[in-house]
């Protein structure tokens, strides 16, 4: 963990703990990183994510990845072979889905915050993107919302269980929770939501930000790859190819 951290945000959950007239609850957060570094051994990493809640009332920690447009497919069998001949594409989808609640989610969200604010897979805005000679009704577009929602959660990319918010019960009331970043976590800019509620309603919220990048020497050849992808492709080949010559050596030497 890096030090120093936590520094900033103590210092602003000092300023809930000073007394104040007449104020309303507050909250306040942070993250024990800003930056989740992807470098060749990468397999995956908990980020801590805590903060203080000056008032009574659950917690709820939302996060986003950077949103991108999904393709679901749908197979089907053709002469007795199984083939994609259905799609639909969704416009946004976040490509990374976590939640963290101090209680179930059904007992402390309203249903009318939690599509609001977009608490739960269920309630993520996924829209298909409609094309002129291809329209998709709702009820199409439901089942592929499910299974782009059920290939995500397989993937590990949509967190199927709720996390746990550590909270104290009365008083100012430090908070914590843990979420994990598997392997294969898309890179970029990360949405965090800290969210305080009062009987199913959110009255009051705090964001902050999250970035996933390659580090090291993944990062550099991911930027080859990129900038340089004709000589990135000729290495390749190369590479492969030595391999194999090398391979073939080797045994014929036995």
């Amino acid at each position: 963990m890096r030090r120093g951290a936590f520094a900033p945000a103590f210092a602003v959950l000092l300023c809930l703990l000073a007394p104040s007239a007449g104020r309303a609850a507050q909250l306040a957060a942070d993250l024990s990183r800003d930056t989740v570094a992807i470098t060749t051994g990468f397999v995956g990493d908990n980020v801590i994510f805590f903060g203080a809640a000056d008032g009574p009332g659950h917690i709820v920690i939302v996060v986003e990845g950077p949103p991108e447009d999904t393709i679901v497919r749908r197979k089907s069998r053709v002469s007795g072979i199984w083939i994609n001949r259905h799609s639909v594409t969704f416009a946004n989808a976040p490509s990374f889905y976590a939640v963290a609640a101090s209680g179930p989610l059904d007992k402390i969200v309203s249903p009318r915050s939690a599509q609001k604010f977009r608490i739960g897979a269920e309630n993520l805005e996924l829209q298909p993107i409609q094309r002129v000679n291809a329209r998709v009704s709702e009820g199409e577009a439901s089942r592929f919302r499910e299974a782009l929602i059920r290939n995500q959660r397989r993937a590990g990319l949509f967190r199927p269980n709720v996390a746990k918010v550590v909270l104290p019960p009365e008083g100012v009331r430090l908070f914590r929770a843990e979420i994990f970043f598997p392997s294969n976590v898309p890179t970029g800019a990360y949405r965090v939501r800290f969210l305080l509620l009062q009987d199913g309603f959110v009255i009051q919220r705090f964001e902050r930000r999250l970035l996933v990048s390659k580090a090291g020497l993944s990062a550099r050849v991911f930027r080859f790859a990129h900038r340089e992808s004709i000589w990135y492709g000729i290495v390749a080949i190369v590479l492969a190819v030595a391999a194999g010559w090398g391979a073939s050596w080797a045994f014929s030497r036995k």
